[in-house]
């Protein structure tokens, strides 16, 4: 059964379809091609005795050839046999949308590729990346498993907003070294504004440990022993540089903690030093370890402060189930204050009525014990509840343990699970424990939330159908490339060299005259005539123009240490 973009587009949260873009494969040129072409084959014939096992198992698994770029379509149709989508996006999308993407078992694949000039190393997302590298290793069930824990995690870290200040750097730095046509000028002002970014977070968020975390696993991660190991991070199996340079003794190899957190990256160079994890299973346990200090787990006054600090939309979730999602100005053990528009849910679903137009200016309320009631205030029943003098209708007092108090007319009482959730008053004043009125009658109705402790805290909302916290795609997208007329007959001469390599037989003539035009116009074209030597060497060996084209992809190997590593590499997996 074809599975289609549209369909997965439809099969996922509305909040995240923003997101995602169209292919557009046809805009692919067959240069483009070309690139995927050679940094696979380099990769592969690199990676054979290096890579993990799992990588090669997955490659067919997950819909992802080397003759040329997936078609997102083709992806999803294999994805979809192991439990897995595929979606396409513009770069880098927020931290917290990516990973929510992860935990719904949503590979997340930018569009584009990297230019011919990158073809070692791209600071950009690109499809290489995350096709060729993310895609196979999910074929293995525990990292399926950890990468989606890792998605559910990571989509209720909590931020700030100096880590979205950074992601834009980040994301904009990346366009400008992709596009060919970026001025110095330009990139040193972009590296300039996230050095800057950078030093100014000093305090690193849950976000930012966690994001180091994936780092070193997901996208750097080394399996074995420090010793003797295998690749499986995502970022060095695409890679054709990082892949040789992580080999070097210089490149220091870790035992995998959950202290690699404090080891900050550099998303625009090579790794100084890597991690290593025995197996998936310790994966696994250095995610849970770390997890397990993360405020959505701890919860308490400490991780209510973490939100309120982010002065982002968080979540506190109460030991009655209530999740109240707002930006918090107030977080202590007996009182919230949010500012602007709030939201009340039950188990990640709106309560009817509490969504971010009812609480609008935002929302407040008591926590604690109420005296006189010997059981927390979410258990008592209707028959606990007359006890102290309260029942709907009438007018009664609650006064809180911690001094705080609640008079008014109790119209309504919200129950979920077998809790109280909300206690709604009209005609109700509020004071602190100094007496001072900190809710008036004239303000409205005033709804209590019902709760002695706050067990849960995370960034962003309970229900994001209902309150979406995502801020829209970023303006700053990849710069479209305009060709040249130049340009479009170089990628015509790499199209002529495709058509003669899939026709599975060499047409002399023909080849004569894309060498020609390519000593006449394209000399510089290495990966051109690399093609071209590939099929020379196969289907005419003993030719002179065979002689001609070893020739000068020889002298080019002169001429810089790149070109001698990308056209000597060619000579020994191509031709």
């Amino acid at each position: 059964m074809q599975v289609t973009q549209e369909d997965v587009l439809l099969s996922i949260p509305s909040y995240l379809r923003q997101f995602v873009v169209r292919q557009h494969y046809d805009e692919y040129t067959a240069q483009d091609h070309a690139v995927w072409r050679y940094v696979m084959h380099r990769n592969l014939d690199f990676l054979r005795p290096h890579a993990h096992p799992a990588y090669f198992e997955g490659l067919q698994k997950t819909g992802i050839g080397i003759e040329r770029i997936p078609h997102i379509d083709e992806m999803n149709e294999a994805l979809a046999k192991i439990g897995w989508r595929a979606v396409v996006v513009d770069g880098f999308v927020p931290p917290a949308a990516f990973m929510e993407f992860q935990a719904h078992r949503i590979l997340v694949i930018s569009a584009e590729i990297r230019n011919a000039k990158h073809v070692l190393y791209t600071p950009a997302p690109d499809i290489i990346h995350e096709a060729a590298g993310h895609a196979p290793i999910i074929a293995e069930p525990k990292y399926a498993d950890f990468l989606q824990r890792f998605g559910e995690y990571g989509s209720k870290a909590v931020f700030s907003k100096a880590d979205y200040d950074i992601y834009e750097a980040i994301r904009y730095l990346s366009i400008l070294k992709e596009f060919p046509g970026t001025s110095d000028a330009d990139l040193k002002a972009a590296e300039d504004d996230l050095a800057a970014k950078t030093a100014a977070n000093t305090h690193p968020s849950e976000s930012a440990l966690l994001s180091r975390l994936h780092w070193w696993t997901v996208e750097y991660g080394l399996m074995g022993t420090p010793d003797s190991f295998t690749i499986f991070g995502a970022g060095i199996l695409s890679s054709v540089g990082e892949s040789a340079a992580c080999l070097a003794p210089s490149v220091k190899k870790l035992p995998l903690g959950v202290d690699c957190a404090n080891t900050n990256y550099d998303i625009t160079s090579m790794q100084p030093q890597l991690f290593v994890a025995r197996d998936f299973d310790h994966l696994i346990d250095t995610l849970e370890a770390f997890a397990d200090t993360m405020s959505f787990r701890t919860g308490g006054v400490e991780g209510a402060a973490k939100v309120r600090d982010s002065a982002q939309v968080g979540t506190l979730v109460l030991d009655s189930g209530l999740q109240i999602s707002g930006v918090f100005t107030h977080t202590d053990a007996s009182f919230l204050r949010t500012y602007g528009g709030t939201s009340l849910a039950y188990r990640d679903t709106l309560l009817v009525g509490h969504g971010t137009e009812t609480h609008s200016d935002g929302f407040s309320t008591p926590l604690g014990r109420v005296r006189g009631l010997d059981m927390p205030l979410c258990d008592a029943d209707e028959g606990d509840l007359l006890r102290i003098g309260v029942a709907v209708g009438q007018a009664c007092a609650l006064t809180f343990e911690s001094g705080y108090g609640v008079k008014g007319t109790l119209v309504r009482i919200c129950r979920k699970g077998g809790k109280n959730l909300l206690l709604s008053f009209r005609n109700c004043t509020v004071t602190d424990p100094s007496g001072t009125v900190v809710f008036h009658p004239d303000w409205g109705g005033f709804d209590m939330a019902v709760g002695e402790r706050i067990v849960s805290a995370y960034s962003g909302s309970a229900d994001k159908e209902a309150h979406n916290v995502y801020p829209p795609k970023s303006a700053k997208t990849a710069i479209k490339i305009e060709y040249s007329d130049e340009e479009r007959r170089l990628f015509s001469i790499y199209e002529a060299i495709r058509t003669q390599r899939d026709s599975g037989r060499l047409d002399l003539n023909e080849a004569r005259r894309i060498v020609s035009d390519l000593d006449a116009s394209f000399s510089d074209a290495w990966l051109a005539y690399l093609e071209m030597f590939e099929l020379l060497k196969r289907h005419a060996p003993s030719e002179a123009l065979t002689g001609h084209v070893d020739a000068h992809l020889r002298e080019l190997r002169t001429r810089n240490e790149e070109w001698d590593d990308l056209i000597g590499a060619g000579y020994r997996f191509l031709a």
